[in-house]
């Protein structure tokens, strides 16, 4: 039971907190569906990190189980520190067992745990169990899984147990849990860590190969925290993603060594746009679902994380909305490394009551923890088109709510923030609308010409309700269409927002539609719907299988924004 699966482990798991010593748990799994008691039934095998619903689990069975059961041998070697098990997501609640003792719990199917098991495992063989629950409930953070059993309109398949990877790491007697690197265009930044036990702790930090500042934080609490100061720094942006290695280590009998990066770049937003470093973006965005073929949720392997940034560059987007989606680290890494900006966007629930405010404040807060080391994302987008929060508008309850989870967000990181993408704003830091207006000149004409739309550059409402909600009002705020487009290609089995007859009308359409979006003037962004087709929402631009439906160039012809770069100068060079 120790077969890899190919392709995962090309990477270290998490390129923001590396360490030497690990292994992956990627590949055949024990796996059972559970009885009528939730105790497993008949043992098979399944192909982690791939959920049982997917292809490539080797299970494929879509239907819905509240209860699985995995179970895998792992060999512990011969070590004097910790040793430490990771899950980088399971889909619903998690109990982990380890020699048939409880190792921990973690609920959410977005965020990642890790869970100290040195008390608990012995030299040589050792048994990992881990039992799921999962349901349609409407209150947990869904994204874009269905809560039916059947999938209907732009909801599909559910995501069940196990779906990102799983490995071990060996750290030292004391370790570091976490850490935040913040630092400022000036130079002057801060580190932050959380310890397993009190140590000191040194700190270097390089450009390229080469050492440029070291230091020594001594030992105090469990959290440690210093401050540092580069000359001369060399900042991130998408047109040049500079980053900056770390080497964190803490003092023991065994000392426990980090590998890490950050990047220093500044974001702020006025009423013509989004800037970092001080220059003007204009957001060419590409939605983006994070969908495979026989994988659903879970990318099949590192390199397609590769090849789906790689296309998004040479289209012309100089950035990604992660829809209803926490992607794999890798992703966030190669988007930091090559440059192009993430919108991270905290996946829906889809009804609004007293665990659904529970499950929302605790996964909000994680995800952001969770990412907000990567200099690539540059919003968090709290509500998409008040999915979970249906009576926003004028219900002071929920607006209440959206307020509390915004003011818990901005304590935790300093990024903008948009609380309902779509219509229904309340105090978002960026104006972002949806427009799926198919008709290029009325759309134009709507933001251009009608009165009841804009005003002096104010929104008062469009095709899907008011900008805000009520007891809210533009305060000059940067504007986006987040959503249009969405285009199928008729007699595909499947829907988008409107049909083209063949490529060359897909084309055609897709010119007037960008130019119509492109020409109103007090616009700083924009997204296109969407990267690759996802079920049975046929509207990519790329079929399900990464294969595009126009020329490369040609899409890179409509898309490019000329903001002072070309994507391919950037991406694998």
């Amino acid at each position: 039971m120790t077969k890899q699966k190919k392709n995962y482990g090309k990477y270290c798991p998490n390129p923001q907190f590396e360490r030497k010593e690990y292994e992956f748990l990627c590949g055949e799994w024990k796996f059972s569906f559970a009885d009528e008691r939730g105790e497993p039934s008949l043992w098979q095998t399944i192909v982690v990190p791939y959920s049982y619903e997917c292809k490539a689990s080797g299970i494929g069975d879509e239907s819905v189980h509240q209860c699985v059961w995995y179970e895998r041998e792992v060999e512990i070697r011969p070590h004097s520190g910790a040793v430490l098990l990771h899950f980088e997501a399971v889909d619903h609640r998690a109990d982990v067992f380890v020699n048939g003792k409880p190792a921990g719990t973690h609920c959410g199917g977005f965020t990642e745990f890790c869970l100290d098991i040195t008390q608990l495992v012995q030299e040589g063989k050792n048994l990992i169990t881990v039992r799921v629950f999962d349901s349609l409930d409407k209150s947990q953070l869904r994204g874009k899984q269905r809560a039916r059993t059947e999938s209907y309109e732009c909801w599909y398949v559910q995501t069940t147990g196990i779906w990102k990877p799983v490995w071990l790491e060996y750290a030292g007697d004391v370790y570091i849990r976490s850490f935040r690197v913040c630092a400022s265009p000036d130079g002057e930044g801060t580190l932050s860590l959380q310890l397993s036990a009190p140590a000191a702790v040194q700190y270097f930090i390089y450009d390229g190969e080469r050492e440029i500042l070291s230091g020594h934080i001594p030992q105090g609490g469990q959290t440690a925290e210093t401050s540092f100061r580069i000359p001369s720094p060399k900042l991130w942006s998408g047109s040049s993603p500079f980053l900056y290695r770390m080497k964190l280590v803490v003092s023991g009998d065994r000392a426990d060594e980090v590998f890490t990066y950050f990047g220093i770049r500044e974001i702020t937003v006025r009423e013509d746009g989004v800037y970092i470093n001080g220059k003007r973006e204009f957001m060419q965005m590409i939605l983006d679902q994070g969908y495979w073929k026989d994988t659903g949720l879970t990318p099949p392997d590192e390199e397609a994380l590769e090849k789906d940034i790689a296309l998004i560059r040479e289209m012309g987007f100089n950035g990604v909305r992660k829809h209803q989606k926490v992607e794999s680290h890798i992703f966030y890494y190669l988007c930091d490394k090559y440059g192009l900006y993430v919108w991270g966007e905290i996946p829906s629930p889809y009804q609004f009551d007293e665990h659904m405010r529970e499950e929302f404040s605790r996964d909000a807060a994680d995800i952001v923890v969770q990412l907000r080391n990567h200099p690539c994302i540059v919003c968090w987008l709290l509500f998409n088109e008040t999915w979970g929060v249906y009576r926003i508008n004028d219900d002071r309850e929920q607006q209440a709510f959206v307020e509390q989870v915004a003011r818990s967000v901005r304590e935790l990181d300093d990024r903008p923030i948009i609380t309902n993408d779509g219509w229904s704003h309340l105090n978002s830091d960026i104006l972002s609308l949806h427009e799926y207006e198919q008709d290029a000149k009325s759309l134009a004409d709507e933001y251009l010409q009608r009165d009841y739309v804009v005003t002096k550059k104010k929104i008062n409402q469009n095709n899907y309700g008011h900008a805000f909600a009520e007891g809210y009002s533009y305060r000059g705020q940067p504007i986006m269409i987040s959503e249009y487009g969405g285009i199928a290609i008729a007699g595909s089995k499947g829907w988008g927002y409107s049909e083209a007859a063949n490529a060359a009308k897909l084309d055609e359409q897709i010119r007037e539609l960008v130019h119509s979006v492109e020409s109103i003037p007090y616009l700083s962004g924009c997204c296109y719907t969407q990267l690759t087709d996802v079920q049975q929402e046929v509207n990519g631009l790329l079929t399900v299988d990464r294969e595009p439906k126009l020329p490369m160039e040609t899409m890179r012809q409509i898309f490019l924004v000329n903001n002072g770069y070309k994507g391919e100068e950037v991406y694998g060079k």
